[in-house]
């Protein structure tokens, strides 16, 4: 029987990458470029619907998400905020969204059966806010239920994703998961290079 709760995803992928000083979502992982990963990670673990939200200034970045299976959207404001792309994201969901997956594309180390298994406990138990942990710490993705919506929208979110999951602590459904991919995030160019280095020993 299939599920009745619609789980889509939005990856944030608009920064300017200033840190990295080259488009994140074109750093390679083996074969795939980090924004190709995350794409193929939110689809193999089960969701329905990806948008990618990018800026304007890539368009080889914006066929690749076409051609991985992604919404392609844009965020043209270059000084905008985190929460910002969030919201372009959501307006770019189908409208039966129930859940949406929000995830960095410089966080594409997640395991698909992550995914998989934080899709399984929105679709039971329909949780506001649910989040992976590994060893205590929670990570990526988040899971945002659809009552969040009007809050996303409207409020003043400062530190973006983290300020909900602040405003909502009580509510979170936490997942435990073996997985340390959720926790790393590749930010910067030291950071790449250090993962390089560790995949290659």
């Amino acid at each position: 029987m299939s599920s009745s709760v619609n789980v889509d995803a939005v990856i944030l992928a608009a920064g300017l990458s200033s840190r990295m000083q080259s488009p994140k979502p074109l750093l390679e992982l083996g074969p795939e470029t980090f924004l190709e990963r995350t794409i193929h990670m939110l689809k193999n673990g089960g969701c329905r619907y990806i948008v990618a939200v990018l800026n304007a200034h890539d368009d080889w970045t914006q066929r690749l998400a076409d051609a991985a299976g992604a919404a392609v959207v844009i965020n043209d404001q270059a000084e905008s905020e985190q929460i910002d792309s969030l919201r372009v994201g959501i307006r770019a969901l189908p409208p039966d969204w129930d859940n949406v997956a929000v995830l960095p594309v410089d966080v594409p180390l997640v395991m698909d059966d992550t995914v998989k298994l934080l899709v399984e406990v929105v679709e039971a138990e329909q949780p506001m806010l649910t989040l992976p942990f590994h060893n205590g710490v929670a990570g990526h993705p988040v899971m945002l239920g659809r009552q969040l919506e009007q809050e996303i929208m409207t409020g003043m979110w400062e530190e973006g994703v983290r300020s909900i999951i602040m405003s909502h602590a009580r509510q979170l459904r936490e997942v435990k998961v073996v997985d340390p991919g959720i926790l790393i995030d590749i930010d910067s160019k030291e950071d790449y290079w250090r993962y390089i280095q560790e995949k290659n020993r």
